[in-house]
């Protein structure tokens, strides 16, 4: 009987002694648990912070980025100084003329793919156009019309109806051998475009444009170049002044 006694004593004590250990690992548990939950928000707090000094910033330089607002042609205005056509806009003087830039202006468009402005030193931009050449046409210069015609087209949407087109043959054998079209505009015995003039259009132009032509050109019988210029208000000073130039030279 004592001996059964002392067993159960000794079983007592070893379970007091498992329950003390349990209690002991879950604490520690418990601690560790909390440690890894306080770990892992902080990371998430310090993401959440970059995150929002990241957008802030994005905005600020979103904001700090000027958007064009020229609503002239190509995004281009009458009257920007030679200095900023090229330092702004990364316009380059051409070899081909003296006061002739060549770029990519703010505001290009898909039918183009190449752009100029026409400029004097003191009345600054006059002129501004496009063009794009067209390869593989035929004799009877279908492509070089079509072309003409859709750039019309899309000008006509915009400031309405043209003043005039311009489909003409100086030379019969033109009209009584229409195959050879584009030999013709080559020589310049035939012409083909559009003209939009200011006060002779249904409605006015816009943006101190002048005029609007859309021109066609034959480089070779069988490839040509389409395109259109927009002649600003200070086209004649432009003019006055490149003469005033041109006599002091002389």
């Amino acid at each position: 009987m004592q001996h059964k006694n002392k067993l159960h004593h000794l079983c007592i004590i070893a379970l007091l002694m498992t329950t003390a250990s349990l209690v002991a690992c879950k604490k520690t548990a418990d601690a560790t648990a909390n440690t890894t939950a306080s770990s892992v928000a902080m990371p998430s707090a310090s993401v959440l912070a970059s995150t929002t000094e990241t957008s802030t910033a994005a905005e600020a330089i979103s904001d700090a980025i000027p958007a064009s607002t020229e609503s002239g042609p190509f995004g281009l205005a009458m009257a920007i100084s030679e200095t900023e056509l090229a330092s702004k806009l990364g316009f380059v003087k051409s070899s081909k003329a003296k006061h002739l830039f060549e770029g990519q202006p703010p505001k290009p468009a898909d039918d183009f793919s190449d752009y100029y402005a026409v400029t004097a030193p003191i009345s600054g931009v006059c002129k501004v156009g496009a063009s794009r050449t067209i390869t593989a046409v035929s004799g009877t210069g279908e492509q070089i019309k079509a072309a003409a015609d859709r750039i019309a087209q899309a000008l006509e949407q915009q400031y309405g109806k043209p003043s005039l087109k311009k489909d003409k043959v100086k030379t019969d054998i033109y009209n009584r051998r229409p195959q050879f079209w584009m030999v013709g505009l080559k020589e310049g015995s035939v012409s083909y475009g559009y003209l939009w003039a200011n006060g002779k259009t249904e409605r006015e132009l816009p943006d101190n444009i002048l005029n609007i032509i859309v021109f066609a050109q034959a480089h070779a019988i069988n490839r040509g170049e389409v395109g259109v210029s927009y002649e600003f208000a200070n086209y004649a000073d432009c003019q006055k002044e490149w003469r005033l130039e041109k006599g002091r030279k002389s």
